[in-house]
């Protein structure tokens, strides 16, 4: 499990619950006056970020000061970002003024995109009467694990392709004391690293937030090049439109989207698909929320970047692809407990007037329901049942 990347900031908070209505698994509640961040349901999909508007849920990366703690340091730069590069030559300069932040050596990996895709259509082929899911986007990967466990078996178990290019630099960089920095264009991503949230079971030593560095990086911009050459195989990963279609691959883009899909899969609806390839963010990775620009600006980068030197997709042994580190159901509870559970909080659901207000705290009348069933809230919790009594 990804531990939360969010944050509250409380003088910035201004009791508008937005993040609370916006949040997809209901891990944002109000109590106290103040909200609170249930760090176990937590998804890091940034959308309550992106609903406040006064910046009181805010996400951060390490800082470049973490570079002076390392002899050799390398960064890796995330496939989405280079849809921001209109020509090989913005790549280049791109490549050079991130470089100049500070690291002895930029790298991307769009080569390993480019196999875990290869790697993915060969396996779903096997699929028969059902789907194996493709997803590269953490959101994704913690969304099954917490609301559709079911499907955990469908998930195919690919590591990260910031973690593979991680463990390739290892093998390959002797220094002493080598920093591996994976720049991140969504707020998932940043819980990809050891730091700064303290994932000690990755081998990125720190996540950066590109929001946090444009400014840094615009400075460095059109004053060098630094050579680049990428895999267009790669490219077509990170952007829906860009992928080669196929009869019996459903690819998907948009939270509400992969939520239906995830639905409509857990009842079998979908099996005439034998591949679901799942991206939270809208465009792919290039919507990601913490990229500059326009998503839909964008379009065709992938012929703006012909005139680049070409790399074909890595041919990496399977196991060093394969993982099943982030898909573990983390429920435990047997069948016939969750029955109980279930049972409980819908007898409680009938006391309960169904508004979804949000005056109570808490995103919506279930949810108030599973907490009192928990012990955690009292039917006393309910403003509008208890109206009368407050006047």
């Amino acid at each position: 499990m990804s531990k939360s990347v969010i944050a509250y900031t409380l003088e910035h908070c201004v009791r508008c619950m937005k993040c609370l209505h916006a949040c997809p698994t209901g891990a944002i509640s109000m109590a106290d006056n103040r909200i609170h961040i249930d760090k176990q349901d937590c998804i890091n999909c940034g959308r309550c970020v992106r609903a406040c508007h006064s910046k009181g849920m805010v996400s951060h990366g390490s800082t470049l000061e973490d570079i002076k703690n390392y002899d050799y340091t390398v960064c890796i730069v995330p496939t989405g970002l280079f849809s921001r590069c209109q020509s090989a030559q913005d790549a280049e300069e791109l490549f050079y003024a991130i470089k100049q932040l500070g690291f002895d050596e930029v790298v991307d990996h769009t080569d390993i995109d480019a196999q875990l895709a290869i790697e993915a259509s060969l396996i779903s082929e096997s699929a028969k009467d059902f789907n194996f899911i493709e997803s590269f986007c953490p959101v994704v990967n913690e969304l099954i694990s917490k609301k559709y466990s079911i499907l955990g078996e469908n998930v195919l178990q690919l590591q990260y392709p910031s973690e593979i290019c991680a463990k390739q630099i290892r093998r390959r960089v002797k220094a002493k004391h080598l920093g591996i920095f994976n720049l991140c264009e969504c707020e998932a991503n940043l819980a990809l690293a050891k730091y700064p949230y303290g994932n000690e079971m990755y081998e990125v030593d720190h996540a950066l937030s590109l929001t946090d560095l444009f400014p840094r990086i615009r400075e460095n911009l059109h004053k060098g090049r630094e050579p680049v050459s990428l895999c267009v195989e790669g490219l077509q990963t990170c952007a829906v439109q860009s992928r080669p279609q196929k009869a019996d691959v459903l690819v998907a883009d948009g939270f509400e989207k992969i939520s239906e899909i995830l639905d409509e899969s857990e009842f079998g609806i979908l099996n005439q698909y034998h591949l679901l390839s799942l991206y939270s963010c809208y465009n792919g990775c290039i919507g990601g929320h913490l990229l500059w620009g326009s998503t839909y600006l964008v379009n065709e980068f992938i012929d703006k970047l012909k005139d680049l030197p070409k790399k074909g997709p890595s041919d990496l042994p399977f196991d060093e692809l394969f993982s099943d580190a982030y898909l573990k159901n983390e429920d435990t509870r047997t069948f016939a407990e969750k029955m109980n559970a279930f049972q409980k909080v819908n007898a409680i659901l009938e006391e309960l007037p169904g508004y979804d207000c949000g005056a109570c705290g808490k995103q919506t009348c279930r949810s108030m329901a599973e907490e009192i069933v928990n012990g955690n809230r009292s039917l006393k919790s309910c403003r509008i049942l208890n109206k009368g009594a407050e006047e």
